[in-house]
């Protein structure tokens, strides 16, 4: 059995305070991972456009072929600046997401 002196001299091992902080330090970094991966898994959904992007490319064809002449180019160019605005979002939604680092 142990006794008290001989606790008293394991507390102040400085080897034994090394492995306590470094057990510590990886149990905290494989918590932080842990939620990080929860919080990536639960935010990436919400920048991806790809659910309803079938939907929007029905709309824009029925939009782009109901004008004609300048009214459909102008028609066109709006569509595509919509296109590339959402490609702008699922790129920033996702570097976003894949910014969140643990040390």
């Amino acid at each position: 059995m142990t006794t008290l002196d001989k606790l008293l001299e394991q507390k102040d091992d400085p080897m034994r305070k090394m492995l306590q902080r470094q057990m510590l330090k990886t149990g905290m970094t494989q918590a932080a991972n842990t939620k990080l991966q929860t919080v990536r898994s639960a935010l990436k959904p919400k920048f991806q456009m790809s659910a309803i992007q079938e939907e929007l490319n029905e709309v824009y064809t029925a939009l782009l072929y109901s004008f004609e002449g300048k009214a459909q180019k102008a028609m066109a160019e709006r569509i595509s600046e919509s296109a590339q605005q959402i490609v702008r979002t699922e790129a920033e939604g996702e570097a976003f997401v894949n910014s969140f680092r643990t040390r």
